[in-house]
């Protein structure tokens, strides 16, 4: 399963190439993980988070710039469905 979290507007790129994101304290991003538009269109990966703890930044390493709501795509959990068929399970007096 696939959730998007906001992380936030680009504000400005860097002379290194690198998007400058204002980022939410309460929702840190890892490094290294995926960042997307809101049509899961890649635009990067989270290189660096730097700046005060109250307001830090994100730098992004674009694929491509754009000026739209960034997000970053957690994936959790798995599949919902069981290997074996359904029903319940039957104790070894009902199997023979």
């Amino acid at each position: 399963m696939r959730k998007l979290i906001l992380l936030g507007k680009p504000k400005k790129v860097s002379k290194s190439g690198l998007l400058l994101v204002s980022i939410s304290p309460t929702n840190l991003p890892r490094i290294g993980e995926r960042v997307v538009t809101r049509k899961l269109e890649e635009v990067g990966t989270v290189v660096d988070i730097i700046g005060p703890i109250v307001s830090p930044y994100a730098l992004v390493k674009p694929s491509k710039v754009v000026d739209e709501d960034l997000f970053v795509v957690k994936e959790h959990g798995g599949d919902r469905k069981s290997k074996r068929k359904g029903g319940r399970e039957r104790s070894r007096k009902e199997r023979s």
